[in-house]
């Protein structure tokens, strides 16, 4: 519930504070960010979310990049974010894990490794969305994200490109350890 709060704090108070933005889209903000709870990841199409919130394309895309800026969400784009020059993401994440269990009943397994991925190397990266894969990290590397049993074949002979896994014990190669979503036995028993 905490985390729910913090997030009700920032489009509450944080954002107003920096932004020129009525009461009115500050509900509308916040559906939006409900919109994207039930359904991420979400490859949006901004115009089906405008009409849904009752505004503007521009409108809408300035919210995205708002809760963006405020780090409640990631925007993956296919160019490198432009604040000036707003375009429509090709993919949304809620910024974090913990947001997604914080918002939203439903977490896929998937999500919960895509979205773990970007907010660990977003913070030292910029991502974009590649034409294959999952994630583009400085316009160099390529990640495709998955359980242990993920294969390069979405990637196959593309340079620079790795698999980021999980439950695995140690990577290998162009096999790298993504993240762990459970506990063994043995840290069980500690």
């Amino acid at each position: 519930m905490r985390v729910a709060e913090v997030a009700q704090l920032v489009i509450d108070s944080d954002i107003p504070s920096v932004e020129d933005i009525t009461y009115t889209t500050i509900l509308k903000i916040k559906k939006l960010l409900m919109v994207i709870a039930e359904n991420v990841p979400l490859e949006p199409n901004i115009n089906k979310l405008s009409a849904e919130l009752e505004s503007t394309r521009d409108q809408t895309l300035k919210m995205l990049y708002l809760l963006d800026r405020a780090a409640l969400l990631c925007l993956l784009t296919d160019k490198v974010k432009d604040y000036k020059h707003l375009t429509g993401p090709k993919k949304v994440y809620l910024n974090n894990a913990n947001l997604m269990y914080a918002l939203s009943g439903r977490i896929s397994e998937g999500t919960l490794r895509e979205t773990f991925f970007a907010n660990q190397v977003g913070a030292v990266s910029t991502l974009t969305m590649p034409k294959q894969g999952d994630f583009m990290a400085d316009g160099k590397y390529l990640f495709e994200v998955g359980g242990s049993r993920k294969t390069f074949g979405q990637i196959a002979d593309l340079p620079n490109s790795y698999l980021a896994l999980d439950d695995i014990e140690t990577g290998s190669g162009s096999r790298i350890l993504g993240m762990r979503t459970r506990i063994s036995d043995n840290h069980d028993k500690e």
